[in-house]
């Protein structure tokens, strides 16, 4: 059965919500400008699809996602405490937005509305980059590069 089209994009805010806090402790604990500037980028990126998910919900008659659940909160402290410096705090990230991948990758299999399905989509995008610089980051140990 289909889950509700606000239900779902409830969820996907929740998740960037999440991952908004995750990539704030992931910053922080990073040792080069370069790697938390990306970092930063991301969680922009995040807080975009917060206000794009936001606003179609509010449209749709919804009251969009406030609150950050109990798995957001454990993600961000999982992400604290295994992020010391920029390998550790690119690690954690990529686990994040490996699952942040699944889920809007699994939001597109629901029946969405014509303007949901394409923020959706725009938003996997974002998601499929930020995996991508991450995972090449840990391959070029960018950490050793800019030290």
């Amino acid at each position: 059965m289909a889950r509700d089209v606000i239900e779902v994009l409830n969820d996907l805010i929740q998740l960037d919500r999440d991952a908004i806090a995750a990539y704030d402790q992931a910053i922080e604990a990073c040792e080069h400008a370069h790697t938390r500037e990306m970092l930063a980028r991301f969680r922009d990126d995040h807080g975009r699809h917060v206000v794009d998910l936001s606003a179609h919900v509010a449209s749709l008659g919804g009251i969009p996602a406030q609150t950050r659940d109990l798995k957001g909160k454990l993600i961000e402290g999982f992400t604290a405490i295994t992020s010391m410096g920029d390998q550790s705090a690119l690690l954690a990230m990529r686990g994040n937005e490996e699952l942040t991948n699944r889920q809007y990758q699994a939001a597109l299999d629901e029946t969405l509305t014509t303007e949901a399905r394409a923020i959706v989509e725009r938003n996997y995008g974002d998601e499929q980059r930020h995996l991508a610089w991450i995972k090449d980051a840990l391959s070029r140990k960018v950490w050793e590069q800019a030290a």
